[in-house]
């Protein structure tokens, strides 16, 4: 298959809701902030991370993923939580439920965010639990995610 996973599902069945698998990682820094990116599609505020392509597991979508959204080589420690239940429409009209694994991950490389951006990435910033809380720009499932991190509570059948 010569384009992604996601390009070849929707030349089939168009902006109809399907189910995706993603992968995304909380990387938290020496302070206990945990890194987000102002996401290009939607310019919200998420946790990085992304769609897993055919023949990938959820751990090599995770580090591929991350790379990509910020340019640091990561390592998963440990699967946080596996969410199921929430809906995205994306700016384009594509409608999904998602399936997302959520990693704690740690930095095998050195962190550098400041001027890092791309297509899907307009900004990376370290935030703490209180600045997490006054972000107007989070979606449900990542105020969830964030949540049950801080707390270290995942709460199954989500």
């Amino acid at each position: 298959m010569k384009e992604d996973y996601i390009s070849y599902i929707r030349s089939k069945v168009g902006h109809d809701k399907i189910i995706l698998n993603f992968a995304g990682a909380i990387l938290a820094n020496e302070k206990g902030k945990v890194l987000l990116q102002l996401r290009g599609d939607k310019k919200t505020w998420a946790i990085p991370g992304g769609a897993m392509e055919l023949g990938e597991s959820s751990t090599d979508t995770c580090k591929r993923e991350f790379f990509e959204e910020t340019g640091i080589e990561v390592e998963p420690l440990r699967l946080l939580n596996v969410y199921t239940h929430f809906d995205e429409e994306y700016p384009n009209g594509d409608q999904v439920q998602t399936l997302v694994f959520l990693y704690e991950v740690r930095a095998k490389t050195k962190i550098e965010i400041d001027d890092f951006t791309n297509d899907e990435t307009l900004q990376l910033k370290f935030f703490s639990k209180k600045e997490i809380a006054e972000l107007e720009s989070l979606s449900q499932k990542h105020q969830l995610m964030l949540k049950e991190y801080f707390c270290n509570h995942f709460q199954m059948g989500w």
